[in-house]
């Protein structure tokens, strides 16, 4: 099986015995190598649009209890913590299906062509969180089409929206979706807005989009395009990157910037920045610039693109 190598701290309420730590040494062994080998073969889900749960408005108070605070700048951010989500997961019957669920039991965070991670907020979330705060000017945000793509907790999408942007929101699983990303978004709505508003707000100022990007992008093609792409963790499958730079090409508006948030190498898949950064060099659609940098024990950093 495959794990992620981000070098992220467990959330409290996490079964550290259950789940196995996810990063990997350099030395994969046989059977990594070999399903890696063999993603091409991989049939990855289609893409369709994710209305939200008819359930969503009435486990609120579920959600509050199991929330937490994240300031990003002057702006505050609720948002689940996974390992609650998680262990109620686990706790349910009748969930057997949900590829949270089989994740979960595998102790992995990614099963390719079934779960991508989405469940977990990993650190290139939190760096480009970061870096918007401390270089894009709130009043930016105001009336932008943005996509969080790739989005699993939708943090990010989230922020953009609370200053003022419309976000759309894309994640392989419509689990993830459901149970997390609505969750989150609910979260963070104005409180004074009435459970109607609520839900159509929901329904018609977001839309939540799950699958793969391939088919994200033929199912979406006649759709807006977006102003600003936000992305995190996205790179580390080689075999993914030209359907992700596909989707850049094909929902960026020409004068839109795209902002990858991801690490110097993930070990046992295979991507990295200077990897990628080669790969749209070949591609020649876009420029790209690195604007962020964390040199710490697992290098990471923010790449921004824009088309040539």
């Amino acid at each position: 099986m495959f794990k992620f190598n981000f070098d992220v701290e467990a959330e409290p309420s996490e079964d550290a015995v259950a789940v196995k730590n996810p990063f990997e040494e350099q030395n994969e062994d046989a059977e990594d190598k070999d399903e890696l080998k063999d993603t091409q073969e991989i049939v990855w889900y289609k893409s369709f649009e994710v209305k939200a749960p008819e359930n969503l408005l009435s486990t609120l108070d579920f959600y509050e209890l199991n929330a937490k605070d994240l300031d990003v700048g002057r702006t505050k951010l609720r948002h689940l913590v996974a390992g609650f989500l998680l262990e109620d997961i686990r706790s349910q019957s009748g969930l057997e299906n949900l590829d949270i669920k089989k994740s979960e039991d595998s102790h992995s965070d990614l099963l390719a062509g079934v779960y991508e991670g989405g469940a977990k907020i990993w650190e290139g979330t939190s760096d480009l969180l970061q870096y918007l705060s401390e270089q894009i000017k709130d009043s930016f945000w105001q009336d932008k089409r943005v996509l969080d793509l790739g989005c699993g907790s939708g943090l990010l999408g989230i922020y953009a929206m609370k200053l003022g942007a419309h976000s759309d929101f894309q994640d392989y699983n419509k689990d993830v979706l459901e149970y997390i990303t609505y969750a989150n978004i609910l979260l963070n709505l104005d409180e004074e807005l009435t459970e109607t508003e609520k839900l159509e707000y929901l329904d018609k100022k977001t839309s939540l989009y799950s699958g793969d990007w391939s088919h994200f992008t033929d199912l979406t093609k006649e759709s807006e395009k977006y102003d600003v792409i936000l992305t995190s963790e996205t790179i580390y499958n080689i075999d993914n990157q030209q359907k992700l730079l596909d989707t850049f090409a094909s929902r960026l508006k020409p004068e839109g910037i795209v902002l990858v948030a991801a690490k110097s190498y993930y070990f046992g898949v295979g991507g990295g920045l200077d990897q990628f950064v080669e790969k749209i060099t070949e591609g020649n659609v876009f420029q790209s610039e690195s604007v962020w940098q964390a040199d710490e024990n697992l290098k990471r950093g923010i790449l921004q693109l824009k088309f040539k």
